[in-house]
């Protein structure tokens, strides 16, 4: 319980500093919107081409593209989290600090985790309304809230677990800033193999297999089987690929975990985890 206070008490802090930055969060609204924007132009000037290969997710290229990078977007900024908030603290000198409180680094990246979940939430959800009702994009008529929101969770949760392992690098490789190889790694194979911006039968078949190593491949493609073809959990299609996303979630959790703890128990048996002022 002490744990779940100290992180929310994270959370609204993070929730002050928008309020005395409100700018920030107009300008990320902003920033959603362009990059939506744009591959939404691109989907609509490919459409015509690229719905000819899209029979499985009811043969809308536009509507295809918008919902993978609306949600991809979501996924990647939970995926550089949790190295960005520890890079953040150690250069801000405060990183020595949470580690000496109770469930303090911690509290601190599950508070972030809270935080950037409701934010970005809100923020995309916005971007995806505005496709629907504003662009009129084509989805189907009776979506499953709950079974797209469940494919969502695990996502973010898988995509966080990932960010935990590239975080360990924070002091195992000692990479203290800029991009560190687990995270740069799994975001360049999600572009390229997961089927953001086109159906993964196009990738040649002697190389597609990984994208059926990378979990982005399953959580878009759930979340696009209940978006555009109306599915739910209970459908083989999609309950399949809620089991293999449960699976990926529960594993990079729990090494996250665990490297993380390692790292930090190096650093501390060495120079401490943070800058000492």
């Amino acid at each position: 319980m002490k744990f779940i206070k100290s992180s929310l008490a994270f959370a609204r802090l993070e929730y002050r500093a928008m309020k005395f930055y409100p700018s920030s969060f107009v300008l990320a609204i902003i920033k959603s919107f362009v990059t939506m924007g744009i591959w939404l132009f691109v989907s609509l000037f490919l459409n015509e081409y690229a719905s000819k290969s899209l029979a499985s997710y009811n043969g809308d290229f536009v509507a295809y593209m918008v919902i993978g990078v609306v949600f991809f977007q979501s996924a990647g900024e939970v995926l550089v989290l949790p190295f960005q908030s520890l890079s953040t603290a150690f250069w801000e000198k405060r990183l020595e600090v949470y580690n000496a409180a109770n469930y303090g680094i911690w509290a601190y990246l599950v508070g972030k985790f809270i935080w950037t979940f409701a934010y970005n939430t809100v923020i995309q959800f916005s971007v995806l309304m505005f496709a629907i009702f504003v662009v009129k994009i084509e989805v189907n008529s009776s979506i499953s809230m709950g079974s797209a929101f469940v494919f969502y969770i695990l996502f973010l949760i898988t995509c966080f677990g990932i960010g935990l392992i590239g975080a360990s690098n924070f002091f195992f490789l000692e990479v203290k800033t800029g991009k560190e190889p687990v995270t740069w790694i799994t975001d360049v194979l999600a572009r390229i193999f997961s089927g953001v911006y086109y159906p993964i039968t196009v990738i040649p078949h002697s190389i597609r297999f990984v994208s059926y190593l990378i979990p982005h491949t399953y959580a878009l493609g759930g979340i696009r089987q209940i978006m555009l073809n109306g599915n739910t959990l209970m459908d083989r299609s999609v309950y399949i690929d809620t089991f293999i996303m449960l699976g990926f979630c529960t594993v990079f959790m729990i090494l996250g975990i665990r490297m993380l703890n390692r790292a930090l128990i190096k650093a501390q048996n060495e120079n401490g985890v943070g800058m000492i002022i």
